[in-house]
């Protein structure tokens, strides 16, 4: 055997090599991959047959053979001219999504080529053997292989327009291994020897694009072994890319940041493997990605594909894991996002899974399968800020507060004043109340934001002697949230204590539709009775109103939703005429929220109300617009009714509050 037959030997051995290695790794399930492997192949037997060719030449005797591994060898050739091909527009993204125009200008070409070569030799179409089996080129053999230099042609120019993630020197890189197989053509078409030369160069370049390639084990999870999140955005964006309908269902451990202070990494890292065996097995065996430390996906065809799985997988996960006499509770939630209802473009798809992994108590719900939709992410977005400004608002102390008046008819005054917290966003707009207490309850931040709406308090009526001015009660709200703090009596009484306001002072409201633990409760409110505090029973009338809770609270006063008012005034129940003489037959006294008209007062007058609270009087007013509103008011009494400047303004603007009682702990 001559060197070159040596070194085609050796060739040949490498690409096997190198497929094979390629082969046995786990790879991403992309179109790239896919039609890169099935290079891998075809350049493997390419080189195998043509071997054979080059044997065969020195060495058989039967013509039929040497022509059967010529024609297979030309096949092969042309096979990874294709493969080489489908891999660019892969890497470009232009292979197309629709499957008819595939099969039109993909399949059906590509058969007929194959055909055309194999056939060729029987019918004498591009080319044929004469009896020393020596091959005689066709014109169709040259224009065929024309067309195929011209597709090839075509690869160069999308790889510098189209492959934007890719460097100078890989673009240069796939250049140059389409111009080794251009010259392979040319040298075809006119007959010359090529093989051992050619294959020896290649060994390079396929070496050297191979290097470049990224790594299987780049997109594999070490710790799990599943795919990572490099993978799933690599396969998300190319079905993007290719506009084919896409869902993707992602499981997260709740609270998972949370774990890694308590249980070892070694723990949880085991059962995220299990976590995602037990997705794998009830995914139909749709490859499952790790995509964060708490979070796992899978990519599916449709929203119903979604919602099946979902519920498999939820029926399947375990809640309390035993890894070696370690208990592990897990709790877990659910999301789901489909392309394109949910957004029309990678990088849409891709922030409703950030916010989907981030771990944030603001927006999970557990068990539940979330659909992240247009609304879901920007209000997420809301959440996230408005909870910094909370932060912000705790550590620099600049929680506003502002009082909304309430009228005694026993003293025909102003006579108590409720304590409503402000908060402000970035353009120095007020934030809704409820939006921004809710998301201090879901953050745990109400105690101390709470603490700081009482201190203020504290600080107002001790600087302006507010007791003096005839008010008798200062009515602030209360977070059921912050009854389960066991310490709150003890630090409302020290902060009282400081600013030498006495605790009979206060009216702690609470509403009774936000109860979770009636029982904490319940408790807090007769220790904080105990200390000459007040209880007021708020928004009474709304949610699930009882009896009951008048009853079995220790509470002093009801607060009648201006719901109740409103519709009774309109002649649309007649609740309050029941309602009220019960609530006076407990020994409890009424306030009455939402009043806005004489008509309004006339009817909680004629039921025997004491208090009345809402725009009629005043909407919640700053200290220094307070002050000046009560010295005018409670010096003139009732009649300052009619000189009030604040009577006959427009509502509160939507930045601040809808109505005069918005919840404000």
């Amino acid at each position: 055997m001559d060197s070159l037959l040596f070194m085609e030997m050796a060739a040949t051995g490498f690409y096997a090599l190198i497929f094979f290695v390629d082969l046995v790794k786990k790879q991403l399930p992309t179109r790239r991959t896919m039609f890169f492997q099935l290079f891998l192949c075809a350049l493997m037997l390419n080189a195998f047959f043509s071997l054979d060719v080059s044997i065969a030449r020195q060495f058989g005797k039967s013509v039929v053979l040497y022509e059967a591994v010529q024609v297979i060898s030309l096949f092969m050739g042309v096979s990874c001219c294709i493969f080489l091909h489908m891999h660019i527009l892969a890497t470009v993204y232009k292979l197309g999504s629709n499957p008819v125009t595939m099969f039109i200008f993909g399949v059906i070409p590509n058969s007929i080529l194959t055909v055309f070569v194999l056939f060729s030799p029987f019918f004498k179409l591009a080319y044929w053997f004469d009896k020393a089996g020596v091959m005689h080129r066709t014109t169709l053999f040259v224009v065929g292989g024309c067309i195929i230099l011209f597709n090839l042609s075509l690869d160069i120019s999308l790889v510098w327009r189209f492959n934007k993630r890719a460097t100078p020197r890989r673009k240069l890189l796939y250049s140059l291994l389409i111009v080794i197989y251009m010259i392979a053509i040319v040298m075809e078409i006119f007959g010359l020897p090529y093989f051992s030369v050619w294959h020896i160069c290649m060994v390079f370049f396929i070496y050297a694009y191979y290097l470049t390639q990224q790594s299987p084990d780049f997109y594999v999870d070490n710790v799990t072994g599943f795919f990572n999140r490099n993978a799933f955005g690599n396969v998300l964006y190319e079905r993007i890319q290719y506009k084919i309908p896409t869902s993707c269902l992602l499981v997260r451990v709740a609270k998972y940041d949370s774990m890694n202070q308590i249980y070892s990494a070694e723990v949880l890292q085991k059962i995220q493997t299990e976590i995602g065996k037990i997705i794998l097995r009830n995914s139909r065996d749709t490859a499952v990605y790790h995509i964060s430390q708490s979070t796992f996906g899978v990519i599916l065809r449709s929203r119903s594909d979604a919602e099946v799985i979902y519920y498999r997988i939820k029926q399947s996960l375990e809640h309390t894991w035993n890894l070696d006499g370690t208990l592990v509770n897990h709790e877990y939630c659910f999301y789901e996002v489909t392309y394109p209802e949910y957004g029309t473009d990678y990088d849409e798809i891709v922030q409703k899974i950030h916010y989907a992994r981030s771990d944030h108590d603001t927006h999970h719900k557990l068990e539940e399968l979330e659909h992240l939709k247009e609304g879901t992410v920007k209000e997420a977005a809301q959440k996230q800020e408005v909870s910094h400004l909370i932060e912000e608002a705790i550590m620099d102390n600049t929680l506003e507060i502002h009082f909304q008046p309430i009228f005694s008819f026993e003293k025909g005054n102003i006579t108590s004043l409720e304590v409503l917290a402000r908060l402000k966003n970035k353009k120095r707009q007020y934030i809704d109340p409820e939006f921004f207490i809710r998301i201090a309850e879901e953050n745990h931040t109400i105690i101390e934001l709470g603490l700081q709406v009482f201190r203020k308090a504290c600080m107002f009526a001790s600087r302006n002697h507010i007791f003096d001015k005839g008010i008798e009660n200062i009515s602030i709200n209360l977070s059921p949230a912050q009854c389960r703090y066991a310490h709150l009596t003890e630090e409302l009484v020290e902060i009282a204590s400081q600013y030498q306001v006495p605790m009979e002072r206060f009216q702690l409201e609470i509403t009774e539709s936000e109860f979770v633990d009636k029982k904490a409760v319940a408790e807090t409110l007769h220790r904080l009775k105990e200390t000459g505090a007040k209880v007021a029973l708020d928004d009474f009338g709304t949610g699930f109103s009882t009896l009951s809770n008048i009853m079995d609270l220790p509470v002093d006063y009801v607060k009648i939703d201006k719901s109740l008012v409103w519709s009774f005034a309109e002649g649309k129940n007649q609740f309050l005429n029941d309602l009220m003489p019960m609530i006076k037959a407990e020994g409890k006294k009424i306030v009455a929220e939402g009043i806005e008209s004489a008509d309004h007062i006339d009817i909680i007058k004629k039921l025997q109300g004491d208090y009345l609270q809402g725009y009629y009087y005043s909407k919640p007013l700053p200290e220094e617009e307070l002050l000046r509103y009560l010295d005018r008011f409670n010096s003139d009494g009732e009649k300052g009714q009619e000189d009030n400047p604040v009577n006959g303004e427009e509502p509160v603007p939507q930045t601040e509050v809808s109505d005069e009682k918005k919840k404000s702990e």
